[in-house]
Parts: C-alpha cells; sequence; structure tokens
C-alpha cells in the first residue's frame, strides 16, 4: 500500500502541529487550545464560500472528534 501526496501532506501538518502545541506549552494548556480553535475556526469562516458554509464545517468537524473510552 503507497502513501499519497495528501497522506503525507495530512501527516506532515499534523507533525508540525504538535511542533507548534511544544513551542507554545507556556501559555498552558486552556489558551492553548482556545488559541487553535479560534484560529482555525476564522479561517474556515474566512476561506468558506459563505458565513453558513463555514460554520457547517466547524460544526462537522467539531461533531467528528471523539472523546475515547477509558
Amino acid at each position: 500500500m503507497s502513501v499519497n501526496k495528501n497522506d503525507k501532506l495530512r501527516a506532515r501538518l499534523y507533525e508540525d502541529l504538535l511542533d507548534a502545541t511544544e513551542n507554545a506549552q507556556n501559555l498552558g494548556v486552556p489558551e492553548l487550545v482556545w488559541f487553535g480553535i479560534s484560529f482555525f475556526t476564522q479561517m474556515a469562516l474566512d476561506c468558506a464560500p459563505s458565513v453558513k458554509d463555514g460554520r457547517k464545517l466547524v460544526k462537522e468537524a467539531t461533531s467528528s472528534v471523539r472523546k475515547e473510552a477509558s
């Protein structure tokens, strides 16, 4: 099974986000999470064809996140 170009880009983005998180760890988890969510939510709204589409994208993304069972 070969990894396609988009899979490689996603893996790199994930690693870059982990690095950015580590570099900003002194802000503390709550502020770091708030900043990340705010940043990507604003990006979704800015880049979507409409605010409604941006909000739908954010809602779908947050709905796809599930807490792991312990």
